[in-house]
């Protein structure tokens, strides 16, 4: 098959880009911040969660009244320190010290925070563009794999997030690309200082941007300890590692990381409280058939042939018929000598499968082409485990599969299924797109015309796909991050804001309400929340005037009080309605 021309290849990638960036740039600001994203949002801008750092503004000793030009007040690096270790576990440092300076320039529009994630994910795909072509020799197979996380909902969905967390998979990619760099230079007796150097500050990335990615670097050993045989790389590797453990443990002597294994270990006693008390399909008890239950879902979110399969597949006897169907194809594929018949047979599997399921008949046939992967797979790696140069393909099975055994020794370490969520183990999706990508290049390398049935069961998964990503445009995505009973509207303290400042005259008093948290606080709690003041804050004029202050006993709506005594509802926020 023709090699295509350079040119030909980078107008490709580019087309694969403008996609990628109109897929995750579609209502990226339509959906008001959500959980963690404000925590974002806080930290970025050095302000303490419940205002433990502003007791000039909103928590004022002295007087209830404050202006968003006190709120404003200028912080530094030990405000920094304070409003991460308070309520961001003192993880993700690198990521919102970066967006701190991002919204300097770009502003605290819930859309313009989370471009940055746009942007690194973007620079993910480039890299797994880059990765696969230098690795795998196939420009080609680097351009599937490029498409395949282009069109991938679990990246959409967190280019749309304002997280560390594509800050941390573009960082993961890069630490395993110069790691094998490495590797490959080593063997070629080529110079790698710098490369070491890059490697441990690329670790270091990764750790600050998230601690518990530390298990994709013991793969990165166990590798090492399998395959490589000479000294230098070994000494090379664990100098380079000293600067993500020194920076480790320089964070946390810091004032901002120095609580978060109290922190880890607090959070582990309220979600086995929750697990105890109120358990739910994604939060119970650590026994194993709760431990597979949940796995289920990651599993499925990890792989783009299987994502969004999970939320649809029930009942025993559809699944009876996906796995017996695909068996019968598997035996006649093997056993039937003329293709035209394979075909004739296949075909009629997937009719009478189609006619047979009660309920996501498409689903359960993608379900079936997910079991022949694996069969696909297996019959791969059997035929190339003896090469010399299967190390790659060893490499990458590793990555993709010893991450959910992580997931399962930390949910059994903690006694909760908290963990057992895609995101972490997120660092390890790109290792799972390459490897479709060679799975589908198996499949078309196939002499038999089965393969065309095999592309028909992609393309259904194709169209799924797309129904997904319309989900996460319309804010009903699976749960990647978050999920609600209904979408979200525009973030309700931006119009708040917009309100405050069209309504707001000179004597005027804007009464914030206080909505506290049900759940049970640590020591030093405040007795009421100012949150909400603080929410609606960050979207006033830092040099405003507008005398505000918080009423404990209201905890839903956000009132104007004229100068004259009239009280104007600038927002009912409903409890936990558009509390997001």
């Amino acid at each position: 098959m023709a090699s295509l021309s350079k040119l030909s290849t980078y107008i490709l990638l580019a087309s694969i880009l403008v996609l990628a960036f109109f897929l995750r740039f579609h209502n990226i600001g339509k959906h008001g911040l959500a959980g963690d994203e404000k925590y974002s949002l806080f930290v970025s801008q050095f302000v303490s969660y419940e205002g433990n750092n502003q007791r000039n503004s909103v928590r004022k000793p002295n007087s209830p009244y404050f202006t968003p030009q006190e709120f404003w007040s200028e912080k530094n690096i030990h405000d920094f320190f304070d409003s991460i270790a308070r309520v961001d576990t003192g993880n993700g440092s690198l990521y919102t010290y970066t967006l701190h300076y991002w919204s300097k320039i770009f502003g605290l529009e819930d859309g313009n925070l989370r471009i940055l994630s746009l942007l690194f994910n973007l620079l993910t795909v480039v890299l797994i563009f880059v990765f696969v072509k230098t690795h795998f020799q196939s420009e080609k197979l680097a351009l599937l794999a490029a498409f395949l996380s282009t069109i991938s909902p679990f990246y959409i969905n967190y280019s749309q997030v304002a997280r560390n967390y594509a800050m941390l998979f573009f960082f993961s990619l890069l630490a395993t690309h110069l790691f094998l760099v490495i590797i490959k230079r080593e063997k070629n007796g080529q110079r790698t200082v710098i490369y070491y150097f890059y490697y441990g500050l690329s670790a270091l990335a990764c750790e600050l941007c998230h601690i518990s990615t530390f298990p994709l670097f013991l793969i990165h050993g166990l590798y090492v300890l399998i395959y490589i045989r000479q000294l230098r790389v070994w000494i090379g590797l664990s100098l380079a590692m000293l600067i993500p453990v020194a920076g480790v443990i320089a964070w946390l002597k810091s004032e901002g990381g120095q609580w978060l294994f109290d922190y880890v270990q607090n959070s582990v006693k309220v979600y086995n409280y929750l697990a105890q008390t109120s358990p739910d399909d994604y939060l119970s008890v650590a026994t194993l058939p709760n431990i597979f239950k949940q796995l289920k879902h990651v599993i499925s979110s990890a792989f783009i042939s299987s994502e969004g399969l999970y939320l649809h597949l029930s009942g025993l006897k559809n699944t009876i018929i996906a796995i017996g169907s695909t068996i019968v194809g598997f035996a006649c594929f093997r056993w039937i000598p003329s293709d035209r018949l394979k075909v004739v047979v296949v075909s009629t599997l997937i009719g009478v499968s189609l006619l047979l399921y009660s309920t996501a008949k498409l689903q359960f046939l993608v379900l079936s082409l997910n079991i022949v992967l694996i069969g696909i797979l297996l019959n791969y790696v059997a035929r190339n485990f003896k090469k010399p140069d299967n190390h790659l393909l060893i490499f990458l099975l590793l990555l993709v599969v010893l991450p959910f055994l992580f997931l399962i020794l930390f949910s059994l370490q903690d006694g909760n299924t908290f963990r057992i969520i895609p995101r972490y183990i997120g660092y390890s999706y790109a290792f799972g797109i390459i490897l479709i990508a060679l799975l589908i290049r198996q499949i078309w390398l196939m002499k038999s015309n089965f393969k065309y049935a095999l592309f028909l069961l992609l393309a259904i998964q194709l169209y799924l796909i797309g129904g997904i990503i319309q989900n996460i445009w319309q804010d009903n995505p699976p749960r990647y991050f978050m999920s609600f009973a209904e979408p979200r509207q525009q973030n309700p303290y931006i119009l708040s804001a917009n309100k405050i400042q069209s309504l707001y005259a000179k004597g005027d008093t804007v009464i914030y309400c206080s909505y506290k948290d049900p759940m049970p606080g640590g020591q030093g709690t405040p007795q009421y929340s100012v949150v909400d003041a603080q929410l609606t804050n960050f979207y006033l004029p830092k040099d405003s005037q507008i005398i505000q202050r918080v009423n404990p006993a209201e905890r839903d709506k956000i009132v104007l009080k004229k100068a004259n005594g009239q009280d104007i509802l600038i927002f009912d926020l409903q409890g936990a309605k558009y509390r997001y």
